[in-house]
């Protein structure tokens, strides 16, 4: 059995709700080869609501808690190694990154450097990444616009990084639970409304504000449309004031967070994803797996991901006009919604979680065999001396 430690820099953005990276540590487990894989996961950060939503679902979790800059986290992982027989660490996040590459290289065991997005680098990073280039055992990339990122902002040689994308459950977002999703949509809007939604983290990379000034322009020609902001996030403060200040507060509702996302986008008739950068679009994979017609930006990897007129309508980034301009059309013209979403959901089955976890497993059992060859060539060596 081959014995996964994925190393995170925290479980949650907020300290209570779990991250979208923990999500997905639940659908992999989920999905592994119980008979071949064992997974467990520690973060860097002390236990929290999000570690125990992980644990309730069957997953070891450990807590290293040594600070994000502390070089303890050194010895914290190697001890792990050592302790629970770990046979190749997966790391997410920079702190993870820097200090489980060395303290792979230090017990002689196999790393996987996983990068979700695209952000910008500190010149610590940059340093940090370019004295560990060659302690980098494999890099997996969600896109390929991820791929380029390693390669020029986190030093990582090209040969090195395998493109992986990320998967869904897709039979989740397919068959929602009916019951949530209409009331959910009872909340925010009538059945003679339209319901335009956005679901994402409430940060500047994400692009809500210029879905706030997109709501502004619809309602002009579409006075009985109704929005939704899903998510939490450090700019909530900032976006409801400029939701206040546009006079959108009766038309236009913050939800928070929302644990069944699923239901949240099976009610809206629209789903708008208006990100400056995107190293991958999750929220893009799950909108097109649930069969919602859609407005994307065209950033990142969300250009590999969909096809503008085949699957959704693309649009400039930061530019509320032509969001608003897609969504009207989406919302005029239901032929053209239908074929969309139709197209999309057929689509989404290139972002299947059981697809993404073959190709997980493949790339574990490589490196992990590549190890063994490497340590019985040693060992017949040092038998010679």
């Amino acid at each position: 059995m081959i014995k996964i430690l994925h190393v995170i820099d925290k479980l949650s953005m907020d300290g209570v709700n779990p991250s979208s990276c923990s999500k997905l540590f639940v659908e992999w487990f989920a999905q592994h080869d119980r008979a071949r894989f064992k997974i467990m996961i520690a973060s860097l950060r002390p236990k929290d609501a999000a570690g125990e939503y992980l644990e309730e679902r069957g997953l070891e979790v450990f807590y290293i808690n040594k600070g994000k800059v502390s070089f303890a986290n050194v010895s914290a992982i190697a001890g792990l190694i050592d302790t629970h027989g770990i046979d190749l660490l997966h790391l997410h996040g920079y702190s993870s990154a820097n200090f489980g590459r060395l303290a792979a290289r230090c017990k002689g065991t196999p790393s996987v450097m996983h990068e979700h997005a695209i952000l910008k680098v500190q010149p610590h990073q940059f340093l940090a990444d370019w004295l560990l280039r060659n302690k980098t055992d494999v890099a997996v990339a969600v896109s390929n616009a991820v791929k380029d990122f390693l390669i020029k902002g986190r030093s990582v040689p090209q040969e090195k990084i395998q493109v992986i994308w990320n998967g869904i459950n897709l039979v989740a977002y397919r068959h929602p639970n009916l019951q949530n999703a209409a009331q959910f949509r009872a909340r925010f809007a009538t059945r003679e409304q339209k319901l335009i939604g956005m679901i994402g983290r409430l940060r500047a990379e994400k692009g809500n504000r210029y879905f706030i000034q997109a709501a502004q322009e619809i309602l002009r020609q579409m006075p009985n449309a109704r929005f939704v902001l899903v998510g939490e996030g450090e700019e909530r403060a900032q976006l409801e004031r400029l939701t206040n200040e546009l006079g959108l507060q009766e038309r236009l509702r913050f939800a928070g967070f929302v644990n069944d996302v699923q239901a949240a986008l099976h009610a809206c008739d629209v789903v708008v994803i208006p990100s400056l950068r995107e190293g991958f679009g999750l929220i893009l994979a799950e909108a097109m797996a649930a069969g919602r017609p859609i407005v994307a930006t065209s950033v990142g990897g969300m250009v590999e991901m969909a096809r503008h007129e085949q699957h959704v309508l693309m649009v400039p980034p930061a530019n509320s006009s032509a969001l608003a301009q897609a969504a009207l059309r989406l919302l005029c013209d239901q032929s053209l919604a239908a074929r969309l979403a139709n197209a999309a959901s057929e689509h989404s089955e290139n972002f299947s979680i059981k697809k993404n976890v073959a190709a997980l497993e493949m790339l574990y059992s490589r490196l992990v065999v590549k190890q063994e060859v490497r340590e019985r060539s040693n060992l017949g060596l040092a038998e010679v001396y």
